[in-house]
Order: C-alpha cells, then structure tokens, then sequence
C-alpha cells in the first residue's frame, strides 16, 4: 500500500477537503449534531485534523469516515459552512480508489449492499446479511442460526427476495 501525502488528497478532493481543511474552527459542532458519533473511533473534526496536519492514512484506516451517513445535519449547522458529508465521501472514494479499505469490514459491507441493488433494485436484509458474513466469517451465520430459525417460523424474517421490475429502465 502506497502512502500518501496531503497534495493527492487535495488534488482528488479539490475544494471538498481543502474547504475543510482550511475553514474548520474545531468547534465540535459537526460531532455533537452528528447521530453516530457515539459509534465512531474519531469524531469528525477530529477526522478534520487529521487530514490536515497531514495523517492521511490514520483517517482512511478509521471506521468513522464509513459511519457518516451523509445526513447533512452537521453542514446545516456548521458555523464555518463546511459540508462534511461530503468530506466524509471523499475520504471514502479515495479510500476504495487507493487500497486501503481491503482489510476493512465496512467497505465490504458496502460493496455487498451494492451488489445487491445494482443487481435486484433492492435489498433483503437477511439475504444481504448473509452474502457479508460468507465473505467475512462464514462461521457467524452458525451462531445467528437459532435466533433466524425462531425469527423465520414466527414470520418476522423472511428470506423472499423481490426484484424491481424493469430495472434495465431504472439504471438508464
């Protein structure tokens, strides 16, 4: 794996990271309105820092840029007007462009999540759940096996798989 050095960031990101990188008060705005942050190993503006004291492959390797959901709520209330959602994104594509999600579980996850749209139109959770634990540890879905076999015969899981019809007309 390559390292990389501020420049490349800035040079695929453009005006998203450097925005940040230059606007960013560090005030905690983005981590307190953020709904995940309790989940992540960084907070966002941490993230921020990161970048921009030039410890590029410490926040790709983080779980935090994978958490953001894009929800927006940290720009709406940003002081500064930075748009870390879209920060975050960046980080994520230049993350999957360069190598350094290969040992991650969220890009996975993601990739698996993108399969399944690209191929059905939609998802099923169950079935989804179980194409990422057979890339991950097919030995999982051995300890998830009573709670499904409960939850299936209650008819709370189901494992029908429905396709968006015409899809061919919804990806054009």
């Amino acid at each position: 794996m390559l390292l990389i050095n501020q420049n490349e960031l800035l040079a695929e990101g453009n005006h998203v990271i450097r925005t940040a990188i230059e606007k960013c008060i560090q005030c905690g705005t983005c981590s307190a309105s953020c709904p995940l942050s309790q989940y992540m190993d960084y907070t966002p503006r941490q993230i921020v820092t990161l970048v921009r004291e030039g410890l590029i492959h410490e926040a790709l390797k983080t779980k935090t840029i994978w958490l953001c959901s894009t929800c927006y709520l940290c720009a709406v209330r940003c002081p500064a007007k930075i748009n870390i959602g879209e920060f975050m994104t960046v980080l994520k594509r230049f993350t999957l462009k360069n190598g350094y999600s290969d040992n991650l579980l969220y890009p996975k996850l993601m990739r698996t999540y993108v399969e399944y749209v690209d191929k059905y139109g939609r998802i099923s959770e169950p079935r989804l759940m179980i194409k990422f634990s057979l890339k991950i540890n097919p030995f999982k879905l051995l300890k998830m096996l009573p709670l499904s076999m409960k939850l299936l015969r209650d008819g709370v899981l189901s494992f029908s798989l429905e396709r968006v019809q015409n899809l061919h007309e919804v990806k054009a």
